[in-house]
């Protein structure tokens, strides 16, 4: 059962595409790509690219298994780059009803997001060397160092959007839950595999552990895009003016809705008018 090639392995390997590519569909007809597009993007490529190495896994011989991990690696690179750019995405609706905060915000990720890449060069250059050919060797330490960033990122704009009170939109909240979740799992995993003398089939069953954490991070995405409310036009238009006309023309809000919310508003116009002086 917890085989490769197994009836459990070919369900786990091949639904989150298939899924992928149904979520992608079902973004786009509830408009959701108006406020997440690379999201979108990262599903349609995801979807497509995984399919893709999987139809070329069972059906390629054992001697083509060096063309499919080159395959993989190209994968990896523009999974990792289309992550990252998701990331921005969340921090960049986090912070969009405060642009000096966003500022602030670009600023720590200038700073934290060298940092994170020099401790995950750190962490790949500590990391046991591997067993296996160098295509797959680099395949995996660029898996390692892809997590390493990928969760210190969320962890960064989980602990700055807590310290001023950010509120998360559902959309936004379900798709760095699905990111971290995967992510946590996956650093995890590969600590125990560089760690542990581990036999095949306990290499295996980490494999499963993988896939299966990754089934349900794509299920949790499919929840939070079934239950975020369509976007219209009229619906933007409206969020816009309402947040204008709770507050008078000095920038009081009138609303008294949360305290906390505009505490924070205020804070964002004196920060705006210290930075243009």
């Amino acid at each position: 059962m917890f085989q490769p090639h197994s009836l459990l392995w070919h369900y786990l390997d091949a639904a989150p595409c298939i899924l992928l590519l149904l979520l992608a569909v079902i973004i786009y007809r509830r408009s959701l790509h108006r406020e997440f597009p690379i999201f979108l993007i990262f599903a349609i490529v995801q979807g497509v690219t995984m399919l893709a190495l999987y139809v070329l896994n069972v059906t390629l011989p054992l001697s083509w298994a060096p063309f499919w991990w080159k395959a993989n690696f190209v994968h990896l690179l523009i999974e990792v780059a289309l992550k990252f750019a998701v990331i921005g995405e969340i921090f960049s609706q986090l912070l969009k009803p405060f642009p000096a905060l966003s500022k602030l915000g670009k600023l720590m990720v200038r700073i934290v997001g060298p940092a994170l890449v020099l401790t995950a060069t750190w962490i790949v250059a500590l990391s046991r060397p591997s067993q296996f050919a160098p295509v797959i060797a680099n395949s995996l330490r660029l898996d390692l160092a892809d997590y390493v960033i990928q969760c210190g990122m969320l962890l960064c704009i989980l602990l700055f959007a807590a310290y001023f009170h950010l509120a998360w939109g559902r959309l936004a909240s379900g798709i760095a839950l699905g990111l971290g979740l995967a992510g946590s799992v996956q650093l995890g995993t590969w600590a125990v595999w560089s760690n542990l003398a581990l036999s095949l089939h306990q290499i295996h069953l980490l494999d499963f552990v993988n896939m299966g954490v990754y089934h349900v991070s794509v299920l949790i995405w499919f929840y939070y895009v079934l239950t975020t409310p369509k976007v219209t036009r009229m619906d933007k238009l409206g969020d816009d003016d309402d947040y204008y006309d709770d507050r008078d023309s000095s920038g009081q809000d009138l609303s008294g809705e949360d305290e906390r919310q505009h505490d924070l508003v205020v804070w964002n116009r004196e920060l705006e008018r210290l930075l243009k002086r």
